[in-house]
């Protein structure tokens, strides 16, 4: 079977993912859109399809099968609501959405539908930190006493409006850093662990003024309470004088092992062992997940329950950095503090 795949928005990873599907046999772009004529432009030129404006029309397009995902947070729910009811598979860009009530809305509209959701966490791929995460999932360590993850991006001063779409009001994404590059350190947590208990955030404005406008982080400290021992994560984009590398590090410590990964290795104890060598690419990988899960007819591994993990946990931080204070999980308030009430859920287009 060739699938039919719709572009739907050119933000965030959009030029990452799009280049992935165009290239794959069993896959062929038929359409795109994107409201915004300035980020249309690139889709269009890019994938010799007719850009849109409406989302609809795509999503309502009979020779569409799966959807690509990749616009502003807030726009998420929708389109994936509109997605299940058209039955379209969907691979959207993390995070899900920018609250807990969006991502809630879209867990309800999927229920029953047999529409297959992967949200794209490919750090999950990476060698060193899937052979990791293998070896935690399979409870190969015991006694486990503390975990850290340093999950930092640098850029020259320069280079980051080059780059990302960040920085952006709350009312649009959600906040800073922490829920865009974060929620990547956010969902390995949880893949590793589950949820934890309770919740202490501390949040900066350190770097860039860029995000400081906007009232949003450019780093945060999470640390993450589990039953016998605390997840620390540490993510957010640093500002260096010279292009520098970005820092994806993981360390475990527990009964009779010390337990060191990034990107390409994994260490016991300072002696190396062996890390599996990956067939795809990381983001590839992504892809392919979704193509598995509705060839095979089964759930994601990255899902929609995923998705509401991370954002119960990325609300109980921007929780607690106001409060200063360790908030609770499950939530007793899923309202995020930094978007009005009235905005927890947004129908429409903000920009």
């Amino acid at each position: 079977m060739i699938y039919g795949i719709g572009l739907l928005g050119n933000r965030a990873h959009q030029m990452s993912y799009g280049p992935i599907l165009a290239a794959r046999d069993d896959c062929k772009i038929v359409a795109a859109a994107e409201h915004n004529a300035e980020k249309a432009k690139p889709l269009e030129q890019k994938f010799g399809v007719t850009c849109v404006e409406d989302y609809d029309a795509v999503l309502e397009n009979t020779d569409v099968d799966i959807v690509s995902i990749a616009t502003d947070f807030y726009l998420k729910r929708s389109l994936i609501q509109k997605a299940v009811a058209c039955g379209k598979h969907v691979l959207v860009d993390k995070p899900m959405g920018r609250t807990v009530a969006e991502v809630q809305a879209m867990v309800e509209a999927a229920r029953g539908s047999g529409v297959k959701i992967v949200v794209s966490y490919p750090i999950r791929y990476v060698p060193g930190l899937a052979k990791f995460a293998a070896d935690v999932r399979a409870g190969m360590f015991k006694k486990i006493t503390a975990y850290t993850h340093h999950f930092i991006r640098q850029f020259p001063d320069s280079d980051l409006m080059q780059y990302v779409s960040y920085p952006t009001a709350p009312r649009l994404n959600g906040g800073g850093e922490l829920m865009n590059l974060g929620s990547h350190a956010v969902d390995f947590m949880h893949h590793l662990f589950g949820m934890p208990r309770r919740v202490f955030c501390h949040m900066e404005n350190a770097y860039w003024e860029e995000y400081k406008q906007f009232g949003t982080e450019d780093m945060s400290t999470l640390v993450c309470e589990y039953e016998g021992f605390v997840a620390t994560v540490v993510t957010g984009r640093s500002k260096v004088k010279q292009v520098a590398p970005s820092l994806n590090i993981l360390d475990l410590v527990c009964e009779g092992v010390w337990v060191h990964a990034d990107a390409e290795t994994c260490q016991h104890n300072g002696e190396p062992v062996e890390v599996p060598q990956p067939r795809l690419g990381h983001s590839e990988s992504c892809v392919q997940e979704l193509i598995d899960c509705i060839e095979q007819d089964r759930e994601p591994v990255m899902g929609l329950s995923d998705g509401l993990a991370v954002a119960q946990i990325t609300t109980a931080c921007y929780q607690s950095s106001e409060r200063g204070t360790f908030v609770d999980l499950p939530l007793k308030d899923d309202k995020h503090p930094l978007i009005p009430k009235t905005d927890q859920v947004i129908d429409g287009l903000l920009d």
